[in-house]
């Protein structure tokens, strides 16, 4: 009587890596000593809590229509990762509170827009956005994974290795959410309408958050503050927005994939330099 050796589970593509950063003694001025690029990272840095809770509700929603065990195994894991970063964004409000910067009262505001959002939409509508903000959270941290002369200059090195942590993590997890999407729902013009208002959204919510911000620090009429960070955003040659443009464009091309934006060797890269495990 012969018996069947069992196949071997997959293995998730990616790993969960615990972190336990602290931002105690962090300058208020952390990004070249700048306050407006200062508060453009940490305007970012209010989205991701409850932001990257509506990106795992979104998936949770429909994990039960996956069969496959690869992209099963990778949900999970992409759940782990972004876990990871919502609580590690929180502790950054530690550094936050020192310097009277309210960054809970932004998270509250994503909150209610990310409730109301999911009130008023469908799962296949909700996994869209998702997958459409994977795609900017994707190529933004691709970004800081090539950009040394932005990243040098950030001052402070346990948010300097928050960062560079969260960019390697976005890129690795970066096709799960849009492999689920395509396998449970699939169709081009959800997906790219969906970018579009999604993009109008993310937009909105940045400049007003920036302005807050700038306002509440009393640097809203900071000229040279100005000058300096909408350079380095929107400058012709290498503003990271610029930069950013040819990537969101191509997710509306038809057949597009997040993996066709090959980050392997910067990932690796990367992991080796901050000693983290593949």
């Amino acid at each position: 009587m012969s018996t069947s050796t069992p196949l071997p589970q997959p293995k998730p593509s990616f790993p969960v890596r615990r972190m336990d950063f602290s931002f105690s003694e962090t300058p208020k001025y952390w990004f070249y000593d700048d306050p407006f690029m200062s508060h453009f990272m940490n305007n970012l840095s209010s989205l991701f809590p409850y932001g990257e809770k509506f990106f795992v509700d979104s998936v949770r929603a429909v994990r039960d229509q996956v069969s496959e065990p690869q992209l099963k195994k990778d949900i999970s894991a992409f759940i782990g990762q972004e876990a990871m970063h919502s609580k590690e964004h929180a502790a950054y409000n530690d550094y936050a509170n020192e310097h009277g910067i309210d960054l809970e009262r932004l998270e509250r505001r994503i909150k209610v827009l990310l409730e109301w959002t999911t009130r008023f939409s469908t799962k296949k509508q909700r996994l869209a956005a998702t997958c459409a903000l994977e795609h900017f959270t994707a190529t933004m941290a691709e970004q800081l994974l090539k950009r040394e002369d932005l990243t040098t200059q950030m001052n402070d090195p346990k948010l300097y290795q928050l960062w560079m942590w969260h960019a390697i993590e976005e890129n690795e997890h970066k096709a799960v959410c849009y492999d689920v999407y395509q396998k449970v729902y699939g169709g081009y013009f959800t997906r790219t309408l969906v970018m579009m208002l999604t993009t109008l959204m993310f937009l909105g919510v940045i400049g007003w958050f920036q302005i807050h911000l700038l306002r509440k620090d009393g640097q809203l009429f900071n000229w040279r503050s100005w000058g300096f960070g909408l350079k380095k955003l929107f400058g012709p040659r290498n503003g990271f927005f610029t930069r950013l443009l040819g990537p969101y464009l191509d997710y509306y091309r038809p057949g597009f994939h997040p993996k066709d934006h090959d980050t392997d060797k910067l990932e690796n890269r990367w992991r080796e330099r901050l000693g983290f495990s593949s």
